[in-house]
């Protein structure tokens, strides 16, 4: 589970900002909360703001992260790291982006993070805290950091199995943690594998291509095993008879490929179009067929799922991501959650992250949003929502209500109406649209 993320100097952040999921001493809604050790965790959090202030930079900013984690082991001498320093004064824009994440991964709490400018790797450091552990005695299994041109490194006596080997096979533009997992440092390995098996981020709605079909995928799969049927493919039908979107059945099947049909650009070069064709062979895309009855001849209608609406199309490509999640414990991080749904429809997606009932993994959310309709306090505590806003300076400040100390929200008050009418800020400052006039 996620505790904390950190980023500093990355895009419109310039100063450090924490989005903290540790729940406040506030009593309320207590289902939105998990215990984890001795921490209470939130379950949800909601990210509010005017365009432009920063909501989707946070979550590029963990995506960006976890890109680095997941590929800097096999990037080629000199690639450049993808940061983007803040760019608005010059002493940011020469100094390097900061990342770190806090995080429970198989009962241990671990705070890993790095720095980087685009041409190398600046510091890198693991801290572990085994059950019991607190801040002022946290295991330090790694770090490192530039001094001129050479690296200090430092272990802890608590990561074992080799170190120089691995320290030396880790290049300027590579994380020790990427490289020590590729060469299956157990240890190591497991904090990898929290960016790779817990962590999800879904884009904003017009880059939906960006993440797989999940739902279509495990449809397909539900009609090959009993099990899975029984659990998924009755809770996909159920929710989308139930979202009142005029659908009763759906039926997934792979689409057959005719590799001498295919047509490739010459540009391509043949070693690429050969790996694209055994892409297809090995994993051929799926067609998604949705069930509508027709009221006068009492008969089922078909329809592809891209001929629905973008609502619907919307909604049942996040059926499948929802229902992972809380039977796997991801931590999603998206994008837009209200993207072409309904509000209705977008508070039910959280209320079904909320439930104990649901979920019982210790699954969380991290969304976006401008849906003002959600800002209730039947649906949220005032610690899961968070805004940011755009200082003079053109940098981001990320805050939580609850940490609103200027006019502090009083328990139970109408949300949405505090927030239009400006008492937490992150609003945008309009002046009348005009048509100039010659």
């Amino acid at each position: 589970m996620l505790v904390e993320f950190r980023v500093k100097n990355f895009r419109s952040f310039r100063d450090e900002q924490v989005l903290s999921l540790v729940a406040s001493s506030d009593a309320t809604l207590e289902d939105n909360c998990v215990n984890q050790d001795k921490l209470r965790l939130l379950k949800a959090v909601g990210i509010y703001g005017p365009n432009a202030s920063g909501k989707s930079n946070l979550i590029k900013a963990i995506d960006l992260m976890r890109d680095i984690v997941l590929k800097s082991a096999n990037y080629e001498p000199g690639k450049k790291l993808p940061v983007q320093p803040f760019l608005l004064d010059d002493e940011s824009s020469k100094e390097p982006s900061s990342f770190e994440v806090t995080f429970y991964h198989e009962d241990t709490r671990f705070q890993y993070g790095f720095s980087a400018t685009k041409e190398r790797i600046q510091e890198e450091w693991l801290l572990a805290y085994p059950k019991g552990r607190t801040r002022d005695n946290a295991q330090t299994w790694f770090h490192r950091s530039i001094n001129k041109e050479t690296f200090i490194w430092k272990f802890g006596s608590f990561l074992k199995g080799e170190r120089e080997s691995l320290k030396d096979k880790t290049r300027d533009n590579a994380l020790f943690l990427s490289v020590s997992a590729q060469w299956n440092n157990k240890q190591l390995t497991t904090v990898y594998n929290w960016f790779t098996d817990k962590l999800r981020i879904i884009p904003a709605k017009d880059k939906v291509l960006y993440f797989r079909p999940v739902t279509a995928e495990l449809l397909y799969s539900a009609e090959k095993s009993e099990n899975i049927k029984k659990i998924f493919y009755e809770f996909v039908i159920s929710t989308l008879h139930h979202a009142d979107l005029g659908i009763h059945g759906v039926n997934v099947e792979k689409v057959k490929i005719d590799k001498n049909k295919i047509k490739f650009i010459e540009e391509i070069p043949n070693e690429i179009q050969e790996k694209l064709l055994k892409h297809l062979e090995k994993t051929p895309p799926l067609k998604v067929e949705m069930f509508h009855l027709n009221p006068h001849t009492n008969t089922d209608v078909s329809f592809l799922l891209e001929e629905e609406s973008d609502g619907t199309q919307r909604f049942f490509q996040l059926l499948g991501p929802w229902l992972e999640a809380v039977s796997k414990g991801y931590t999603v991080f998206i994008d837009e959650l209200e993207a072409s749904l309904h509000p209705l429809l977008t508070r039910e997606l959280i209320k079904f992250i909320q439930d104990p009932a649901n979920n019982k993994t210790g699954a969380q959310l991290v969304f976006a949003t401008h849906d003002v309709t959600l800002l209730d306090p039947e649906l949220f505590r005032r610690d899961q929502i968070w805004f940011t806003e755009k200082e003079r300076g053109g940098d981001t400040k990320l805050y939580s209500m609850s940490d609103y100390k200027e006019r502090k929200p009083r328990k139970g008050e109408a949300m949405q109406k505090g927030y239009l009418a400006g008492r937490y800020g992150a609003i945008p400052i309009l002046e009348a649209f005009s048509i100039p006039h010659g």
